[in-house]
């Protein structure tokens, strides 16, 4: 299982003076037939053909070494999720891999740093989402994250408490109302304890939002209970039996997370567009992005899933440029070519702690073309120049 700690162990690492890291992404589901019978294997050697006819000479036996060690990787893996991603350093040997439940298109590229940005958008496309199953006498929480589901917590509490039976005859009507409050209370007391488990798995998952599942008065009861930090965080209700088995979790929580992550995109972009007419902390269009990618100034980077465009980027301090200079405007140094200089905006922001929002929703990226495709939030006030 991925986990955000890949994700920030992969993004704290610089970039080398040269050539010499080679990142993979490679499709392994076995619904497609192409991937069967280790097909994947056949589609990691077409690539590594690919990319050495792009090369140069001095760094082909280096690249031909790394290729070998990812290989070797390849051959060996147990396929166990849709996406398989790998990072081989031949500076110092560093090595890293991990499975996704989620696809990611098939990647082979050798560079200087680490290709984040695959990673960086399946993470934002499937956030850390925990699902609460209540009912009066019993709970689950079930974390779903980059496609997978895995329950992390479940208890039983004790059902006679919570159980009250009605007695006939006028006699009992005092008797029957002391049970029921008791009843209550212990229910109350046992979403109490549910809200608990629930608030460590967010320390120690790094739960981002929740989806509360059960019948429509015990969410409704969970709800009103929850301290406003994780009221903030519900993100939609289902009802849905505690009992329920992974599969229909999966079904029932998959249309509120997606529902949810269109929904935000599109306040998101409105929320930018509008900043950037009143002149607020914010910049849109590639130039001004880049330049304040170079600055070190993006608290939030926000980009349309359809930009890949070209740039340059300097091999001494990184600035980024969006046309393709002859020289670094900052400290003079040579520049190269770079096929997507937004994909590179991209690692350089996450490097320096920027949080990454990639559009996909179809009206949220129509309105961020429309204001240039690429845009940012500020960590200061101060416009950009």
């Amino acid at each position: 299982m991925l986990t955000l700690k890949d994700i920030q162990a992969l993004t704290s690492r610089a970039d080398r003076p040269g050539n010499s890291v080679l990142t993979m992404y490679l499709d392994v589901d076995q619904s497609k037939q192409a991937n069967l019978n280790r097909g994947f294997e056949k589609q990691l050697k077409d690539m590594i053909a690919g990319i050495k006819t792009t090369i140069s000479r001095n760094e082909l036996a280096t690249l031909q070494a790394a290729c070998e060690r990812m290989e070797f990787f390849v051959q060996k893996f147990v396929i166990g999720g849709h996406s398989l991603a790998a990072v081989f350093d031949t500076a110092d040997g560093f090595f890293w891999s991990g499975q996704l439940d989620v696809p990611v298109p098939n990647r082979l590229q050798w560079g200087r740093g680490v290709v984040m940005q695959p990673l960086l958008d399946a993470l934002d496309e499937n956030e850390n989402i925990g699902i609460v199953l209540v009912d009066r006498a019993s709970m689950r929480i079930v974390t779903m994250f980059l496609g997978e589901f895995h329950e992390q917590a479940r208890e039983a509490f004790d059902e006679r408490k919570v159980r009250h039976t009605r007695t006939a005859g006028m006699d009992h009507l005092g008797a029957d109302s002391h049970a029921q409050q008791k009843a209550d209370e212990q229910v109350r007391l046992n979403l109490r304890n549910t809200i608990k488990r629930i608030e460590e798995l967010r320390e120690l998952r790094g739960l981002r939002h929740l989806i509360l599942a059960g019948s429509t008065e015990i969410t409704a009861q969970l709800r009103s209970l929850l301290p406003k930090r994780l009221a903030s965080m519900v993100i939609g209700t289902v009802d849905l039996a505690t009992n329920a088995n992974l599969k229909a979790i999966r079904k029932a929580a998959a249309p509120i997370a997606e529902k949810y992550e269109r929904e935000s995109e599109q306040a998101l972009i409105s929320d930018l567009v509008t900043a950037s007419a009143k002149g607020g902390a914010v910049v849109v269009g590639l130039g001004h992005t880049l330049h304040a990618v170079n600055q070190g100034r993006i608290w939030q980077l926000v980009y349309s899933d359809r930009c890949h465009w070209s740039g340059s980027e300097c091999r001494q301090c990184g600035a980024l440029f969006s046309r393709n200079a002859r020289a670094c405007s900052f400290c003079g140094s040579p520049v190269d070519r770079v096929a997507d200089v937004v994909e590179r905006a991209v690692a350089h922001a996450a490097r320096k702690g920027a949080k990454v929002d990639v559009i996909r929703g179809e009206q949220a990226e129509a309105a961020l073309m429309n204001a240039g495709g690429v845009g940012a939030f500020l960590r200061t006030r101060r416009a950009a120049s």
